[in-house]
């Protein structure tokens, strides 16, 4: 799922950054307005969920270590909880940069318009 999510955002970062894609900032205020909201969430979800360094206490036998370092895994392994955290927040600010170069992408395209109307028209 994590692929399919990242793919579609470097598609569309790719494309912003190829110049393929442009968008009016007024058009775009809200979602990158969304998108800061969903960063700051995941950055309040990344620093508050800290297991602080304390282990899972499950015994002192090897079936309760065991169990324990595959809870710790659960949460801050590589296929775990914090882990589609920090992925999720990395295709976030991903989507936020390709956002605003698709407003820079406008505004050259806008800009370069101009520019050859007003050598046609003058």
């Amino acid at each position: 799922m994590f692929e399919a999510i990242g793919g579609a955002v470097s598609a569309f970062a790719n494309a912003a950054m190829a110049g393929q894609v442009s968008i009016e900032a007024d058009a775009a205020a809200e979602a990158l307005e969304k998108i800061g909201k969903v960063k700051d969430q995941l950055s309040a979800l990344l620093s508050d969920t800290g297991h602080g360094g304390v282990d899972v206490q499950l015994g002192a036998n090897p079936v309760g270590q065991a169990m324990a370092t595959k809870s710790m895994n659960r949460y801050d392994g590589n296929d775990s909880f914090m882990a589609a955290l920090r992925t999720l927040a990395e295709q976030t600010a991903q989507a936020e940069t390709a956002l605003k170069q698709c407003i820079t992408n406008y505004v050259d395209t806008d800009d370069l318009h101009a520019a050859q109307y007003n050598r046609t028209h003058h």
